[in-house]
């Protein structure tokens, strides 16, 4: 072999090992399962608390995908252990805010690269005792889809892929800002009878992952209802107020940084963070993703959205970050654990 190919050879071999951790991820064994018990967070038996971080878009592609991988035992180590991302969508922040992924076909057929990704991120958290809101839809993106049957055949796809792949460690919310008065256009994703069709979709998934719980996000301050038949997981967003009943997730706490200047909080931005974390710390039948632009967004401001890492203080430009959000988890809830979190000794 003349040196020009080996040096070519070699340059292959060395780009498939680079390739390996993305294969490696798929096994065979069950992940821990996730359950709701009592209005409480269950999983693999134990009761656990769950403390989380909206991550949109933590589906973009590969390189998106490991970078949320590469922080997972950053997470842990400061009390995070619950994540949310979305499949189609979600808002793609600034410069545009249709870059969000779509991993749906027009036929709702689940895209390989997307189901692969998926797959690899929910066993590296379930490798952590980590939970996983897999959400199906989001409004900027179910105008791509043919028609009805185009959705029911991508509900169904992803429930049959979590089933096949047994993956456990999830929870599925079917429509994200269910009932937005600007962004939908397919009629099953909007008032009226918002109640019958909220039903029907997730009757679809339920027929092929009847082991997976289920809800549906309303829009905050629409006239579409939080609650519907065969609902499992009660799912709110934004300033919504934290029912006293079910099982609560706050899948979107309301952003305080933008997307033109992500990962910048002054002390009003901050101070309201901090008191969602209060109101959630202070209900035991609810949970919430902490939602920020540095995270969400895809570029932004900064150039190198979406975040996972925590970055810095959020004081200022040389500064952007959450990394308060993760501190305040760690001091005021604990690292964790699976199946507990751990304060430090004062």
């Amino acid at each position: 072999m003349s040196p020009s190919l080996r040096s070519l050879a070699m340059s292959v071999l060395a780009l498939a090992a680079c390739l390996v951790p993305v294969v490696r991820a798929v096994a065979d064994e069950p992940t821990r399962e996730f359950a709701i018990r009592n209005n409480r967070a269950i999983l693999a038996g134990k009761e656990i608390d769950l403390w989380g971080l909206r991550c949109g878009n933590a589906l973009l592609s590969d390189t998106v995908t490991e970078r949320h991988i590469n922080n997972l035992d950053n997470m842990v180590a400061h009390g995070i252990n619950f994540l949310g991302l979305y499949i189609q969508g979600s808002n793609g922040g600034w410069p545009d805010l249709d870059a969000g992924l779509n991993g749906y076909r027009r036929d709702g057929r689940l895209k390989p690269e997307v189901a692969r990704r998926l797959e690899w991120l929910v066993r590296e958290a379930d490798q952590r005792g980590m939970v996983v809101m897999v959400g199906l839809f989001s409004p900027r993106k179910d105008q791509d889809f043919y028609d009805e049957a185009a959705i029911k055949r991508a509900v169904q796809e992803t429930g049959q892929f979590l089933v096949k792949q047994k993956l456990k460690n999830v929870f599925i919310d079917v429509m994200h800002e269910y009932n937005h008065a600007e962004r939908i256009d397919q009629e099953i994703f909007r008032e009226p009878e918002g109640e019958a069709k909220k039903a029907k979709l997730t009757a679809w998934f339920k027929a092929v992952a009847p082991d997976i719980e289920v809800g549906v996000c309303p829009t905050h301050k629409s006239d579409t209802a939080d609650t519907y038949p065969g609902m499992e997981v009660r799912i709110i967003q934004k300033e919504a107020e934290i029912p006293s009943q079910g099982f609560v997730v706050n899948v979107e706490t309301h952003k305080q940084d933008a997307y033109q200047n992500d990962g910048w909080f002054n002390d009003g931005h901050k101070a309201s963070i901090f008191a969602d974390c209060e109101r959630y710390l202070k209900a035991p039948n609810a949970v919430m993703l902490f939602h920020s632009a540095y995270c969400q967004g895809i570029t932004n401001f900064s150039g190198t959205a979406p975040h996972p890492e925590m970055g810095g203080y959020g004081t200022g430009p040389t500064d952007r970050g959450i990394r308060f959000y993760y501190e305040w988890v760690r001091d005021h809830v604990g690292r964790y654990e699976y199946p507990r979190h751990i304060k430090a000794a004062p």
